[in-house]
């Protein structure tokens, strides 16, 4: 009986009706002329999962994955899938479970479903994109500085203002705290870049300048340079040799340390009514800052009920001394041309056979309209290249516009010695 043909689903129905009235095993495995143990497993089939497992082929269904169950299940599965492709396996087995076709029919687990839509259909997954990791934290004093803008800010004389505050997070001190008047006819505007450099300036003069600084993903900062051309923000930190690191997007607590000192700074700052304008809430915000600073006892960080700058006198030993006069000595051109030679960003070129790179557009040619291209920079000639995104090849070459270190710093610098000497003339 061993190489006997499998039952039959009329063999299969006699062991579960027989084993219902009362007959035993082995009497309807001689009548089925099969082993005990084979009938065994039928009468268990049907017991368990209804008249309905034993009518099903012996072929599995087609996923692997949902073998066990009726082959409608896989059927259902697919079709709410296809109809849905963005929901997940969760929200399907509860279509499922709602579905008139499947009424009295066993169901997967959660797990089983998802496991069947991996190898099923992968291409109706939503691919989701890794989470970028959090920026580094600070090791030591001027390592890493936090920068960030508490805006809307409504002052007695009507006008609204945006305060930039710099912190120091190992020393829990505020390097800097810069209000600016932002009021415009339909509201108030984002601080602008030279306001941001010329508050920066200012703290660069007293403390140097640091290893990094992190802000958050604003227009004016940008993002991480991996995934789109880098701001002029960006670039200004890259020429002075200060790196610029980026919160997660939708993470505050990246940024942990300078938004807790905006309420820190506001809660002593704050009346009963608001400021009068923007130069009483400046005076407002240095003595705040000097008080957090030198008198007031802090518990953040390792300051113990002390003053920070007590705990923390090396704030004021700058690691790179800066001077606003010498900025275009400190600020290196090489330094930012090298950064953008380690990136490719890819761009789709329009209708009319152009590319935005940053603020500017560049003609790449009418013949790639519609294609992907990969935007590089060649540092010999301060060229930007565009290559064919399938294969890498050249398709065009445009120099690069808006870089310059005047661009860049918003300094004018003063022209190059020609090395030539020129003869002055004098009255005979």
């Amino acid at each position: 009986m061993s190489n006997r043909r499998p039952l039959t689903t009329a063999e299969r129905e006699l062991v579960y009706d027989g084993k219902l009235s009362g007959e035993s095993l082995g009497d309807l495995a001689q009548i089925c002329q099969c082993t005990r143990s084979c009938a065994r497993k039928w009468w268990r089939m049907g017991r368990k999962w209804g008249r309905g497992a034993l009518r099903r082929q012996r072929q599995s269904p087609a996923s692997g994955a949902l073998s066990d169950f009726e082959p409608i299940v896989a059927e259902r599965a697919l079709h709410w899938k296809r109809q849905h492709p963005k929901r997940g396996a969760s929200r399907i087995l509860d279509d499922m479970e709602h579905d008139l076709l499947l009424v009295g029919v066993r169901l997967p687990s959660k797990s089983a479903l998802a496991a069947f839509f991996h190898k099923a259909c992968p291409e109706l997954l939503q691919r989701r994109e890794p989470k970028p990791k959090p920026p580094p934290r600070s090791t030591h004093v001027h390592a890493l500085w936090e920068m960030d803008g508490k805006e809307n800010i409504r002052l007695a004389n009507g006008t609204i203002a945006t305060v930039l505050d710099v912190r120091e997070p190992v020393a829990c001190c505020f390097l800097g705290s810069f209000a600016h008047e932002v009021q415009t006819e339909k509201g108030w505007r984002k601080l602008d870049l030279r306001e941001t450099q010329a508050d920066l300036r200012v703290v660069f003069t007293q403390f140097g300048l640091p290893v990094a600084i992190q802000t958050d993903r604003e227009s004016i900062y940008g993002k991480p340079s991996g995934e789109e051309f880098p701001t002029m923000f960006t670039l200004w930190l890259v020429g002075l040799g200060i790196q610029h690191e980026f919160s997660r997007p939708g993470q505050a607590t990246d940024q942990a340390h300078v938004e807790r000192g905006h309420k820190t700074l506001f809660d002593w700052i704050e009346e009963p009514r608001p400021l009068a304008d923007v130069v009483i809430l400046q005076s407002a915000l240095d003595t705040a800052r000097f008080r957090h600073n030198c008198i007031l006892p802090s518990h953040a960080g390792d300051c113990r009920g002390h003053p920070p700058l007590e705990v923390h006198p090396e704030v004021n030993v700058p690691l790179r001394p800066y001077t606003p006069g010498a900025e275009l000595v400190l600020f290196d051109l090489r330094r930012v041309n090298q950064f953008l030679a380690h990136y490719a960003w890819p761009h789709k070129v329009s209708k009319v056979g152009q590319v935005t790179v940053g603020p500017h557009l560049y003609s790449v040619g009418v013949a790639y309209a519609g294609q992907t291209v990969d935007v590089r920079f060649d540092p010999t000639d301060r060229h930007l290249t565009f290559h064919d995104a399938r294969d890498g090849h050249l398709l065009n070459r445009q120099p690069i516009k808006g870089l310059t270190v005047a661009d860049i710093t918003g300094l004018e610098v003063p022209p190059t010695p020609t090395g030539i000497s020129v003869q002055l003339s004098f009255p005979w």
